[in-house]
């Protein structure tokens, strides 16, 4: 049956088929961006609310951190123990984790550049153990469902955790690579303090509103535009068991996982697919080795694809009709079949 002789689906029903690796009625569509982007857009579309924008955007899901990702529904901070969060914190991990930003302009726009990192210095341990980590009972969940449940037209996203990359926004990239290898008992305290954190921040929020839920979400960019930032050994000791403790999380919620990474990846996804990965994100095109049409070929009987339109080239530099025409192309070489 051809796309356009499909009986129309809901936003949620899409996505479901989707996650199902079937085909639905038209490839359905995510969104997330930076807060001037947002601005922009609204003024553009003569939109007042996000909702007008996704509705005028067609968006099918509803990321519970936002659309800029700082600015979405999320348990309300309720503790005095962290000095950066408030009552009124809806998502933005730089407030949880102490980190802080600056806002530069470039020839593309604004974008938010990490200036600190809160670890960095740390040489023992015991001054790993002595920074302020969040908890989870510092949150009310009891609202959250109520909250939420205006966006159940939608196919809703749990995103905001990390195994890998959130560590090394408060010890610094270099650093946290060297511990791997120097100091793993440093690493791996590291890992499991934000795994742990964040597990258990997810099993108190799945517990409220898990039913609305359709896909939780881990960002860990692991890739260079040629290679991985670590071996396929260190990924494996350091980085997939948490991987694989969050898709049994998710499955346990009938919830698909998807795994955010940017780079060539290739080496590791049939490693993704072992520890539960659902949904691989962003299939950057000019990565080596990450041609969407190659990546689907090989892993799309076991991978739901994200992304594949060029935010490197085509979505920054691009006129609209390159825009268009690039869209087209990809979704003639993804859509068939599904996922």
């Amino acid at each position: 049956m051809t796309a356009d002789k499909k009986e129309s689906m809901t936003s949620r029903q899409r996505v479901k088929t989707v996650l199902d690796h079937k085909e639905p009625d038209r490839v359905p569509c995510h969104m997330n961006a930076s807060l001037p982007t947002v601005k922009n857009l609204k003024h553009l579309l003569g939109a007042e609310t996000d909702r007008d924008m996704l509705n005028a955007l067609h968006i099918d899901t509803f990321d519970m951190r936002g659309i800029t990702i700082r600015d979405g529904i999320m348990p309300r901070y309720c503790g005095d123990e962290h000095v950066t969060l408030s009552n009124t914190w809806s998502g933005d991990i730089t407030a949880l984790w102490g980190i802080v930003e600056e806002e530069v302009k470039t020839d593309y726009g604004t974008v938010r550049n990490q200036i600190n990192y809160p670890l960095k210095d740390a040489d023992t341990l015991d001054d790993l153990k002595a920074y302020p980590w969040p908890d989870p009972s510092w949150f009310d969940y009891s609202d959250l469902r109520s909250r939420l449940e205006p966006w159940a037209d939608r196919s809703i996203i749990l995103t905001g955790a990390s195994v890998w990359q959130h560590p090394s926004y408060v010890r610094s990239l270099d650093n946290l690579m060297m511990d791997m290898a120097l100091d793993p008992s440093m690493a791996n305290y590291l890992f499991n303090r934000f795994t742990e954190f964040y597990y258990e921040f997810f099993t108190r929020i799945l517990d409220q509103v898990g039913d609305l839920v359709d896909c939780v979400a881990l960002a860990d960019d692991l890739g260079t535009q040629n290679s991985l930032l670590i071996s396929p050994a260190m990924f494996s000791e350091f980085v997939e068991p948490g991987l694989r403790k969050f898709a049994d999380l998710a499955h346990s919620y009938d919830c698909a996982m998807l795994l955010h990474t940017d780079g060539n990846v290739r080496s590791i996804i049939p490693k993704l697919i072992d520890a539960g990965i659902d949904v691989l994100d962003p299939l950057q095109p000019e990565a080596e080795g990450m041609d969407p049409a190659s990546v689907k070929k090989e892993f799309g009987n076991d991978l739901v694809l994200r992304g594949g339109i060029s935010t490197q080239q085509t979505l920054s530099k691009g006129s609209t009709e390159d825009v268009r025409e690039e869209v087209k192309r990809v979704l003639s070489v993804m859509a068939p079949g599904g996922g």
